[in-house]
């Protein structure tokens, strides 16, 4: 008993699913079409930098080149604030 309501539960989450999948249509982000777009604008800047640009080379680089990391956060206080970050070696302190 248990195991056909589980199956009929499911199925009927299928079906559900496939409904609200083909209800819906896809919306359409206008902001990203024009950007994408963008590539074939007869803006003169653009046109003088693909032309100097050797896209492949650029391409490469970006592919070669490692992501950067960001930075670690300042480490938290006790208190509930931020500790400053320690001075090097050396380094006059600041007493305030």
């Amino acid at each position: 008993m248990k195991l056909a309501r589980q199956a009929g539960a499911t199925l009927l989450g299928i079906a559900a699913v496939l409904a609200a999948a083909r209800a819906a249509p896809p919306k359409v982000d206008g902001d990203l079409l024009e950007f994408l777009g963008s590539v074939d604008s007869e803006d003169k800047n653009w046109h003088d930098y693909l032309a100097r640009t050797d896209i492949d080379k650029v391409a490469q680089q970006a592919a070669h080149t490692p992501p950067v990391s960001p930075a670690a956060p300042a480490p938290k206080d006790p208190a509930g604030g931020t500790r400053p970050a320690a001075a090097a070696p050396g380094a006059p302190v600041d007493p305030t």
